[in-house]
């Protein structure tokens, strides 16, 4: 953004703003290939590790989008969700208005729809399944990433909103992060968590 002027920042914000808010914060993700309405008419194909990691690649580097045509519809995505919130907090805080605190109680809400369930903490992961060379990970398999970033975001909208519940949540994603995650230790006693 160096030699940029303020105007032009203002304005290419503000139109990215009015375009977010006309997809209700929704949309697609480079790795969603997975959640093609094809894979319901070819299910032996959703076994095929090969064929998924493909069939992702393929979306995720078409220079044409052809999520329509194969059924993938735009979603909320958490860790989208929560850098959303993250960033309409930063806003609030330069500019506290009515509009900004309500978006914000907004983020809020949908996080707390879409955290996962059945574990020792807070936590959230993506809305997709998402096949890597290693491993196949379930839509909503919650993911260290995806669980840090929207509790920091709770924890910017605690700064603001002072309520109680937003620190609680984000706290208890500790508990998810030592009592969930596996761990991988080396030689030295050192560990690192998994992602997920």
């Amino acid at each position: 953004l160096i030699g940029m002027d303020d105007k032009f920042i203002e304005k290419s914000f503000i139109k990215l703003e009015e375009y977010c808010r006309s997809e209700a914060f929704k949309g697609y993700d480079p790795y969603d290939g997975l959640n093609s309405k094809l894979f319901d008419y070819l299910p032996f194909l959703r076994k095929n590790r090969l064929f998924k990691l493909i069939w992702i690649q393929f979306f995720k580097r078409s220079p044409v989008n052809f999520r329509k045509i194969a059924g993938i519809e735009k979603d909320y995505n958490p860790k989208a969700v929560g850098l959303f919130l993250s960033a309409y907090c930063n806003l609030y805080k330069i500019n506290p208005t009515q509009e900004t605190l309500v978006q914000i109680k907004s983020f809020i809400d949908q996080l707390k729809q879409c955290q996962s369930e059945g574990y020792s903490g807070s936590c959230w992961g993506y809305n997709f399944d998402w096949q890597s060379r290693a491993f196949f990970q379930p839509k909503n398999t919650p993911t260290i990433v995806a669980t840090t970033f929207i509790s920091n975001a709770l924890l910017d909208a605690y700064e603001i909103i002072g309520e109680e519940h937003l620190l609680n949540t984000a706290r208890s994603a500790c508990d998810f992060i030592l009592y969930d995650l596996n761990r991988t230790y080396d030689d030295n006693g050192d560990f690192a968590f998994s992602y997920s």
